[in-house]
């Protein structure tokens, strides 16, 4: 059972700069139980595509395309309907979430806002089901009365999860779940996503920067860049055999764990404009494997049997 399906979305902005052009023809699925991830730099359009789903910071944005959720199109919904669905059916872990935390608020009460906003609940059965989640994301269920500034940056993040999953909803979308924490915090917070998928029989969309730790957790992976889906695989493709040379040059460009000084490949040059509508590869200028072609010519989309947006990765499954 596909969960979420997204065809053929195209995402512009306007502003007094001009039109921003930052979501092209994605094609994205995620299947029931499955986790996937959607890797790219910053400004690549990532967050764009979870606030679209979610229907978030909608201001001057102009949407062409199909988002389905569970069959159900949200592309068109009401907001009164897209709200209904947001926190029940469709859990959302927001970009820097340790701090999305109401710090004048305790704890108990934001949780139980937001089952009161969805459905209704005895105080007394409000209480065990947020002490009952907390207790999934390791989070001692008496520190309730607390506020968020009273937990270190890693429990809050973890708060943050349980409260995405309190209602037991069909999708959750985790933006950049792990940024700004330590090496040893993010390996827990990635455990204990893919322990929430599993608990809850959930769906997940996982959201980074980071290929190699986010790819401990996923089926498959989805590859933006430039507001495209330039590759997308299982884990074990993308990881070990990668086609599209920006996926290459992001599995090139982490630092490995050694105790000897190693030269890290970085990827030169910079993104593409969003002001600009490119007719050719929008990856052209930072490609090693660049020809007339790319320049002539845009790569096969990323959609049905196409695995990679590039005129050399032989994409078709």
């Amino acid at each position: 059972m596909t969960v979420l399906d997204v065809q053929g979305l195209t995402v512009d902005f306007s502003t007094k700069g001009g039109k921003h052009h930052i979501l092209k023809n994605v094609a994205l699925n995620i299947g029931k139980g499955e986790i996937v991830g959607l890797i790219g730099e910053s400004g690549s359009g990532k967050s764009t595509l979870a606030m679209t789903i979610l229907d978030i910071n909608s201001k001057n944005r102009e949407m062409y395309g199909n988002i389905r959720f569970r069959g159900e199109e949200l592309s068109n919904i009401s907001k009164e309907r897209m709200r209904k669905l947001r926190g029940k059916h469709i859990g959302f872990v927001p970009q820097s979430s340790m701090n999305a935390l109401n710090p004048l608020i305790k704890i108990e009460k934001q949780f139980t806002e937001t089952i009161k906003t969805h459905t209704e609940m005895p105080a007394q059965q409000m209480f065990e089901l947020t002490s009952k989640t907390l207790e999934m994301v390791a989070i001692d269920p008496s520190r309730t009365n607390s506020f968020p500034y009273e937990f270190s940056g890693g429990q809050r993040q973890r708060i943050m999860i349980a409260l995405s999953m309190l209602l037991s909803p069909e999708l959750i979308i985790a933006d950049e779940p792990t940024t700004a924490l330590d090496a040893t915090v993010q390996s827990r917070i990635i455990d204990l996503l893919k322990e929430v998928v599993e608990q809850k029989h959930t769906s997940m969309l996982v959201i980074s920067h980071d290929l190699h730790t986010i790819s401990r957790i996923c089926d498959r992976i989805y590859i933006m860049y430039g507001g495209r889906i330039v590759e997308v695989g299982s884990t074990e493709q993308i990881i070990h055999h990668p086609k599209h040379p920006y996926t290459q040059k992001l599995l090139s460009s982490r630092i490995p764990l050694m105790a000897e000084p190693v030269k890290v490949k970085g990827i030169s040059g910079k993104p593409p404009s969003t002001l600009i509508k490119h007719s050719r590869c929008e990856f052209l200028e930072r490609c090693d494997r660049a020809s007339v072609i790319c320049e002539a010519k845009r790569p096969p989309e990323c959609i049905g049997n196409v695995r990679v947006a590039c005129h050399f990765g032989e994409g078709h499954e």
